[in-house]
This record gives structure tokens, sequence and C-alpha cells, in this order.
């Protein structure tokens, strides 16, 4: 007797040719009755194939007969992996570079400045911020000055401090209540280099430190290593999250604690394993860090759950019609290993669009989510089906293999499929406006680049920059460089003083320029101030090793912008400073030919190469990604028009999706926007996963028109797969949106964003537009026959 659980089952058939014809036309019929794609799994297992394409073939087998083994394989791969990983070492990591690519206008002026301008060059700065309502005393700026000093010899590069005569007005308050000591790194902000900096200069900062003065760090050193401890931190969280989401969504779908911890048992080996795999090309010079790792757990969990658990409902189905668990599981294999491949395919390739980014965040996300995204496929595809298969009857307990139709089905399914039917040409107008609306209004959405704004809640970066915007214009904490880049050197100094006198003026005549140091007046427009013996005997002997390079035919500038740094106004200032001194240095090479080139460096010029190189990197991975994805579809559907529709709801998806966050974020919470980075990483995660519903609801509706109308194989199709594909969508946002719970503000936004998108395409996109569509188009090509066959008639 075969196994049951209590319900009432057809008999299983012994005899070997009836049980064989039945296993063939379990085979061929599967996909009426599942989410599969028919096409490719007729070719892969179908009986007319002698062959089989024995990969899929060999591998339900596998599952079938032999799932021991296959769970043995991965426990020793884990076994392995926790071995590997005790005696592991991690590498001491490298130097990250700058985010934007070498040639890159900013890249280029900073690699003038630090060959022109040694000791004053940096790739990122430690800020130390002292505070005290009263007003700093003498005895706060010597302790400054001698925690300066002992911090020159940790950081090995200038250190400015309040006690010097050259740089206290700047480095002191107007209002008399802070100082600052500022002190150059020459490594990337965000390293392991200048962590451990960081941390010394901490412990610096402890020592005999006068009562009641308030001391923070900040700084781009200090911001960069507070956020790669709140990144590491994300992860963490963001990991609890995602399981404890998952492992209450599918109890819910299986309401069984046994069928929801295989799914999530399996995905989970398989994100430890991909986790050990990013240490090992770690340990082979590819940088991955810690961003990249929250990214990778919610879209392993939520893409790998959805896989499994498309393949253990082919299972359940096949049990249900006969209680035969290694053909059910063959079958189960059979049937959705095609349509498992094709949705990884999809996801996959568009990911690795993102490697052709030129941006270092872009391109190095790319080489990571892509790659481990294999190995929860492939968990997706052996693990938990073997572990379905080893659990036999109670992968189901308590609710058993019981049939009975819950209220999604009975209700919701099919009213939505009867609106669909009964008036096609209306949903489908109705749905494009309702999505076309807002995604047309995302494309007049400012992105968001003030990186500050990622500050860590209650960091001592966050405390020291508050203080600063509180006692330090904006121009005074983010100076522009100007920089005169000369072909050859200039033997008068008479000359560079007269063009730094006439360039400073023309600068300070533009509206939003606050001040500017030069060699001229290395005090700014104080200077006046000053009496002139003073100022030509000892402060501008000081000022030439700062203004005036002795290595190279370079001039510096100090540009004060009375613009924050990220803003729009800041950006179209910088362009208008850098024409005023090109037109500047054009009249002087009339003079005396010198043609200097001009150069900006600083944070606004920065910001401006990020803003220009993102726009070209996300034109170029959307339409890139477009393409490759489509690709797939079409081979997969084989009909233009709808691989064509279905590029065009997640295009429209996208756009809703990111104007629906900016009414969020902007309008609801209150922040300055969408960060940059939210819109390629929600377009090519929506656009690559909304395919997969797609796909498989396509997939059953050519199933279906094989022995239905067009309007029945639409309800049919949206009946049946209603509920898998909405479990499939709903454990996905749950994931994706899990990133919330990393707390900084980039993940929160991306988070909340995939999360909507997700859900716009599950539960609208998919159910509503897409069938109506395929009913205007048939009922189009059926009107066009007419037409061709009354045409020839007459």
């Amino acid at each position: 007797m075969p196994e049951q659980n209590g319900t009432a089952l057809r008999p299983v058939r012994d005899d070997k040719l009836t049980r064989s014809s039945a296993r063939d036309a379990g085979v061929a019929t599967a996909g009426a009755s599942s989410p599969s794609f028919p096409r490719v799994a007729a070719l892969v297992c179908g009986r007319d194939s002698d062959y089989k394409l024995a990969m899929l073939n060999r591998l339900g087998q596998w599952i079938a007969r032999q799932p021991g083994r296959i769970v043995s394989v991965w426990l020793a791969l884990v076994v392995g992996a926790v071995a590997w990983s005790v005696g592991w070492s991690p590498p001491s990591p490298g130097d990250l570079g700058s985010f934007l690519p070498e040639d890159a206008p900013h890249n280029q002026a900073m690699l003038v400045l630090r060959e022109a301008f040694p000791e004053m060059a940096a790739r990122s700065q430690i800020v130390v911020v002292a505070h005290r309502p009263e007003g700093v005393t003498i005895e706060d700026i010597d302790w400054l000055n001698s925690a300066a000093m002992e911090m020159r010899a940790i950081t090995g590069g200038e250190v400015l401090s309040p006690a010097m005569p050259f740089f206290d007005r700047r480095l002191r308050s107007a209002d008399g209540q802070a100082a600052m000591v500022v002190a150059n790194l020459g490594s990337h902000f965000i390293s392991a280099s200048t962590a451990a900096t960081v941390e010394r200069a901490e412990q610096l900062l402890v020592e005999n430190r006068p009562a009641g003065l308030a001391v923070e760090l900040t700084g781009t050193g200090g911001i960069g290593r507070d956020y790669a401890v709140a990144t590491a931190r994300a992860v963490d969280h963001t990991t609890w999250v995602t399981v404890a989401a998952v492992l209450v969504i599918l109890i819910l779908v299986y309401r069984s604690p046994v069928g929801a911890l295989v799914p999530l048992v399996s995905i989970g080996v398989s994100v430890y394993v991909a986790f050990v795999f990013l240490r090992l090309l770690a340990c082979v010079g590819w940088q991955v860090s810690d961003i990249e790792r929250v990214f990778a757990v919610v879209l392993l969990f939520g893409a790998g759950v959805d896989y499994a658990l498309f393949w253990i409902a082919r299972y359940r189905e096949s049990l249900e019609g006969q209680l035969d668990f290694e053909w059910a599981a063959k079958t189960a294999a059979c049937e959705t290993s095609p349509a498992i491949l094709a949705s990884a395919g999809t996801t996959i390739c568009g990911l690795s669009m993102m490697l052709v980014a030129d941006l270092a965040p872009s391109r190095n996300a790319g080489k990571v989510l892509a790659p481990v995204l294999v190995v929860a496929s492939v968990a997706a595809l052996t693990l938990a089906p073997a572990l379905a298969r080893l659990l036999g009857r109670s992968l189901f307990w308590p609710v058993g293999l019981t049939d009975r139709a819950r209220w999604g089905v009975r209700v919701i399914w099919p009213a939505l499929a009867r609106v669909v039917t009964a008036r096609p040409g209306c949903v489908l107008l109705a749905g494009l406006i309702a999505l076309g609306a807002p995604a047309l209004a995302a494309t007049r959405i400012q992105q968001r680049f003030d990186s500050l704004s990622e500050l860590p809640p209650g960091s001592s970066s966050e405390r020291g920059y508050k203080l600063l915007e509180q006692h330090y214009s904006s121009g005074q904490l983010f100076a522009t460089q100007l920089l005169l880049v000369g072909d050859r050197a200039v033997e008068n100094k008479g000359r560079m003083d007269r063009l730094s006198r006439e360039l400073s003026d023309a600068l300070l005549a533009l509206d939003g320029i606050e001040d500017v140091y030069s060699l001229a007046d290395p005090l700014g427009h104080s200077a006046q101030a000053v009496p002139s013996v003073l100022m030509d005997r000892v402060i501008r002997p000081v000022a030439e090793r700062f203004y005036l390079s002795s290595v190279k035919p370079v001039v510096r500038f100090e540009v004060l912008l009375t613009h924050p740094p990220f803003t729009l106004e800041a950006m179209a200032l910088a362009d208008r400073v850098r024409a005023v001194a090109e037109e500047r240095v054009a009249a002087q090479a009339g003079v005396d030919g010198w043609k200097p080139r001009v150069m900006l460096g600083g944070l606004t010029p920065y910001i401006m190469d990020v803003r220009t190189i993102s726009a070209s990197d996300q034109l170029r991975v959307m339409v890139l990604a477009t393409l490759v994805i489509g690709l797939v579809v079409l081979l997969l559907v084989r009909d233009v028009f709808l691989a064509g529709f279905m590029l065009l709801a997640t295009w429209l998806t996208y756009g809703a999706t990111l104007a629906l966050s900016h009414v969020v974020f902007v309008h609801l919470l209150g922040e300055g926007g969408l960060d940059w980075k939210v819109g390629l990483i929600v377009f090519v995660i929506v656009v690559a996963v909304g395919q997969d519903y797609n796909l498989f609801l396509v997939s059953r509706l050519l199933t279906e028109l094989r022995g239905n109308d067009d309007r029945e194989a639409v309800r049919r199709a949206v009946v049946s797969t209603g509920s898998v594909i909405s479990s499939c969508g709903l454990i996905m946002a749950a994931t994706l949106g899990s990133l919330w719970a990393g707390q900084l503000s980039l993940l929160r936004q991306v988070g909340l964003a995939l999360a909507l998108g997700i859900l716009m395409d599950t539960f609208f996109v998919r159910p509503l537009l897409l069938p109506s569509f395929f009913l205007v188009a048939r009922r189009g090509q059926a009107a066009r026959r007419r037409w061709a066959r009354a045409e020839r008639s007459t």
C-alpha cells in the first residue's frame, strides 16, 4: 500500500506499463495544473524526446530516488565551509580607491593636488570639533594643539590646529564656542587603515581632556568608520528580520511548520555557502563591502525561497493526484526546473548588467550579487526538493494533502478573473493610466546626492557634524579647490600675484561666493584689516607653500560657497567659478603666453562628477538590462508584442514605484529626496524579478489555450496561479522590505521602493494588466484575420 495521510486518494496502479503511462501523462499534462513553461518542459522531459536532454531528467531521477545523497553533498559542502572559515583569517583589505573612474575630472584634479601640494592633499580627513557653550578657553586650545601634534605622528600627514596663527581664523568659530583640528589622511574614507587611524585618534582625545569640553570626531574619515560599523550591524539586523518575515509567511502559506522550514533551511544553507564564497573572492582581491552583503541576504532569501516554493507547490499538486512520492518528485523537478532556471536567468542577467557601470559601488554590486544568486538557485533546485522528498508525508504535517480551497482561490482570484475577461480593454486602459501617470511624474524627480544624510544616527560623526553646522559656515567646511595647472613654470611671481588678485576679485563678484583664499589673499577677504607690512613680510611667505606649488606649475585657490555642497545651486555656482577662471586665464595667456588648465576639486565638484557619471551608468544599464531580459523573455514566450508589453509594464511599475517612494520619503517623512543609488538598484531588481511572475502566468496561459478559448484560458490561468505567485510576491516583498531594519537612509529607501515595486507587479500588473493585454491582443489578431479573409473573398 502506498503511504497515506488520512485523505481519500485514488489508488496507485502497480502495473509497470500503466505506471509508466501515468507518469508520462502526468508530465505531459502537468503544465495544465502548475505555473511552468510548457515549451521548455516538453523539450526537456517530454516523452517525444528520446534523449530527454538528460540533465534535468537526471536531476528529477536523482531527487526522486537518491535525495539522501543530495543532502549529503550539501552537508559536506557546509562542513567544508565551516572548517575553512574557522581557520580563515581575513586578508588585509586593500585601498578601495575612488568610487569614480580614474579619468573623472575630480580625480584628475585631486591627483594634481597630491603631486603639487603633498602635505595639503588628502583622500580623507579626521575633523575633531571641540565645543564649550560659554566659549573655548586658552587651556582648551592648548589641549587641542597637543592632540594635533600627537595625531600628526599617527596620521603621517598635515594636521591643522587652531593654535596655528595662519589657520586660527578658520579653525575657530566666529562665536568663540567651537574650535576644530583637521588631520589629512592618505587613505580612502571607507577603509580598514582609516578606521584604525580613527580609533587611535579617539583614544588620544580621551586623555587629559579639559573638564566641560565636549569633543566629537567627524570628517570623512570619522563618517566612513561609523558608516562601516553601521552597515556591519545592518547585516545582522536585516538577516534576522528577513528570516522571521519569511518564516511567518511560509507558515501562513503552508499551514505546516515542517513545510515552512524546508525552503527556509535550504536557502539559509545557500546564504551561508554564498557568504563563504564571498570570503574566497575577497582572498583573491575582490572588494566585497557590508552593504553588498546586506543586499545579498535579502535577494538570496527572496528569490531562493520563491524558487523552492514553486517546486514544492508542484510536488504537492502531483501528490494530490497520485500518492507516489518518487513519481511526484520527478514530475515536479521536470516541470519546474525549466521555469526556475529561466526565472533565475533573467534576474542574474539583469544584475550582471551592472558590471558595465563606471561607478565602483554599482559595478561591485553586479559583480557580487549575480554569482551568489547562482548558489541560491542551485539550492532551490537540489537541496529543497531533496529535503522535501526525504520528509515524505511529514512535509505537510499537520494539515496533510487535503485540498481545501482557500478564500483567495474561491473568491479573490475568480472575481479578478471575471473583471479582466468581461472588460479587458477598460481594465488595460485604466491600468496603464494608473501606472503611467506616476511613472511620468517620476521623470521630474530630482535625486539626492547628499552623502551626509547617510550619517549613522547617534554616532560621533553625526554629533560632530551637527556642531560644525551650528558654528561654521558651509563654505568653511567644504571649500572648493580651484587649480590652475600650467604647462611651464612662471619665474615672475608678480604675475602670479596679479593673476591671483584679479581672479579672486572676479570670483568674489559672483553671487553665492562667501570668500576666496589665495596667494593674494591668504586670509581671505578679511585680510584687508591686516597691516600691509605684516601681510607682506610674514603671512604671504608662509602662504606660498599652500597656494603656489614649489614642485609643479600649479596655483591653488580655495573658494567658499554659501550654498550647501550637495545642492543644485552649489553645482551651478561651481560651473560659474570654472567659467570665470577660464575667462581670466585666457585673458592672461594673451599677455605672457602662460596657458594653464582650470581644474576643480572638493566635495561639490566630486558630487558633480557623481551626478554626471551616475546618469550615464543608469541609462547604459537600463538599456542593456532591458535588451538582455527582453531577449530571454522573447525566447520563452515567442511573441514579440507580448514580450514588449511585459517589459513596458515593468518599466511603468518602476516609474510608479519611484514616484510613490518619493511621496513617502519627501512629502511624508520630510527627507531631502531619494538617494541617487536608489533608481538603479530598484530598476534592475524590479524589472528582472518582475519578469519571473509574469513569465509564470504567461506560461500557464499558453498551456490553458490548448483546450480552452481565450477568455476561459485567462480565467483559469489567473485563478490557478494567483495563490502561488502571490505568496511568492509577498515573500519577495517582505525580504526586500526588511532592508528597512538596516536603519541607514539608503537601505530604508531601497527596501520600501523594492517592496512597493514587487507588490505592484504581483497584485496589479500580473493579475490585471497582463491578462487584459493578452485578451485585447488576441482579439486584435482575430479581427485582422477576419479582415484578411474578407479581403481575399472579395
